[in-house]
């Protein structure tokens, strides 16, 4: 009877240990999400979980089968943010599915976001200084004192009626398995960019599709429920050193 009882206090305190790791990991994805509530083109994360197919855990009594779940990754939530007119000539947003192909240090890599400013030398880059390449894959130049460029729906750049290049753009067969690299940039991870289907949208910028309401009534509730697996812990612990006290007398 009191190897049971212990058993099931050990049970106890890995079911509440396991809830508070899973529930630490939901708190900083939630909390990630909300800090970038305001981040253009941002797109929200959740956590991916699984049932663990084996455990330490049993029990000799019913409910004798004690599972647990465990986080395997994260998933992306690719849905289309808030569209923002800004009138500035040098925003761009995508309308549909898609990506916008920036300078990386190994390549191609991919972003939603599209504030763009003109460098000193001429070169169209993003927030954060990166090239925007061309659908061919190089720096788009335009000339720093000239007049405002015409960005059309296909993503080609006029400059006083001269074509000067074309925003590249790219789509994924499986844009949720992209992988965020930081700096708001996508990695491909492999896959192969098709095209763009969709439109660009000149003096716009897309929002971050995070929505606060939701991401903040989810940390209220993984809080309670990290506060409820806290005193499952503290609660078997303190039970289980009472026991091994009175099997020890």
């Amino acid at each position: 009877m009191a190897l049971a009882w212990l058993t099931r206090m050990d049970n106890a305190l890995m079911l509440g240990l396991q809830t508070q790791r899973v529930m630490q990991r939901r708190m900083d994805v939630a909390a990630n999400n909300l800090a970038n509530v305001a981040t253009t083109g941002f797109k929200a994360d959740g956590l991916l979980l699984e049932e663990a197919d084996q455990t330490n855990a049993h029990a000799e009594e019913d409910p004798r089968n004690i599972r647990f779940v465990r986080d395997i990754g994260i998933i992306h939530y690719m849905e289309q943010g808030p569209m923002e007119m800004t009138g500035n000539p040098l925003d761009v947003a995508l309308e549909g599915d898609g990506f916008i192909m920036v300078q990386g240090p190994n390549g191609p890599l991919y972003t939603r976001d599209g504030a763009f400013t003109i460098s000193g030398d001429g070169q169209l880059m993003t927030s954060d200084g990166r090239a925007v390449l061309s659908s061919g894959g190089a720096p788009i130049v335009l000339d720093p004192q000239g007049e405002s460029p015409v960005i059309g729906r296909d993503g080609a750049i006029r400059v006083a009626g001269v074509e000067a290049g074309r925003i590249g753009t790219a789509t994924f067969a499986a844009p949720g398995a992209l992988s965020k690299v930081g700096d708001n940039l996508w990695d491909a991870q492999g896959q192969a960019p098709g095209a763009f289907e969709g439109v660009v949208v000149q003096g716009a910028i897309e929002g971050s599709n995070v929505r606060p309401v939701v991401e903040l009534t989810r940390l209220i509730e993984i809080s309670r429920a990290y506060q409820s697996a806290a005193k499952i812990v503290s609660g078997a612990d303190e039970l289980r050193q009472r026991a091994i006290q009175q099997l020890g007398r």
